[in-house]
This record gives C-alpha cells, structure tokens and sequence, in this order.
C-alpha cells in the first residue's frame, strides 16, 4: 500500500513538475518577445513609442482616405476617356500613291468622340475634325473612310 501510494506521488510530483516546466517555457518566450518588442527603451518611452505608432496609424487613415477620394474621382471619369480607337489610311487622289491620307476616329465608352482626317496632296496636307455622338456624324457629314474609322473602333472596343 505504501508502496502504491510512494508511486502516486511521485507521478504526482512528476506532472506537476513537467507543467511547471512547460509554463517556464512559455513565459520565457512571451517574455523574450516582450523584450524584443520595447528593445532598449526606458518605461516612460514605451508610452512615447505608443503615442507615435497611433498617430502614424491616424496619418496612414488620413492618406488612405485621400487615395481613396481619388481612386473614385478616377472611376468616375473612366467612361469620358478615349475607349475606342480606328485608323483607315487611304489614297483622295488617283495621281497620288501610298495611301498617305487617313481618317482617325478616338472614341469614348458611348462612342462620342471625334474622327480626325488628313488629307495628302501632292503640295499639301489638310486636317479635319468632326464630332461624333452615339457613334454616327453630327454636324458634319463623314466621308465613306471616316465612317468606317468609326465602324473600326467600335467593333474593336466590342471584342475586349
């Protein structure tokens, strides 16, 4: 009986020691990494160290609602962008070879834009602009090339 009772005992005395060992272990990391964390600063700098790190974080709020107001104003603009863009290079005048006159149509997301035309003569260059609502001429009558700069960029900007 003393016998089995000696034995409880020292398991007893055994786990007890095994989880007093653990904890040591535990509080030794927790401790180190407390250690780490304030370095080589007094008490009354930890306090000073907190202060700073809220203020970067109230700065860092402040920056990223600023970003923020931005990225939205940016958004909102998108659609007004040239989206869509059409090139046709073509030749006005039979006399004249290699196609050096073109009709360039730039675009936004609901195809209002403007389709730029350049033609080449043998003593000159002439360039013209015409405004584009809904994808059709407004104002002006385009040309056949200038027609099909539209038709391009619109059925480029559809594959996307």
């Amino acid at each position: 009986m003393t016998n089995l009772l000696e034995s409880q005992q020292t398991f007893i005395f055994g786990a007890l020691f095994l989880w007093l060992l653990i904890l040591s272990v535990l509080f030794w990391k927790i401790y180190s990494h407390y250690r780490g964390l304030i370095g080589k600063t007094k008490k009354e700098d930890l306090i000073s160290i907190l202060d700073q790190q809220i203020s970067s974080v109230k700065e860092n709020t402040n920056v990223l609602a600023d970003v923020k107001e931005k990225l939205e104003n940016m958004e909102s603009s998108l659609p007004n962008n040239i989206k869509k863009v059409g090139l046709v290079r073509f030749n006005p005048f039979r006399q004249l070879g290699g196609n050096q006159s073109f009709s360039l149509a730039l675009l936004d997301e609901e195809s209002n834009g403007i389709v730029l035309s350049a033609l080449h003569s043998k003593d000159s260059t002439r360039v013209y602009a015409k405004p584009v609502v809904d994808g059709r001429e407004a104002n002006y009558n385009l040309s056949e090339e200038e027609k099909e700069a539209v038709k391009i960029a619109k059925v480029l900007k559809s594959k996307k």
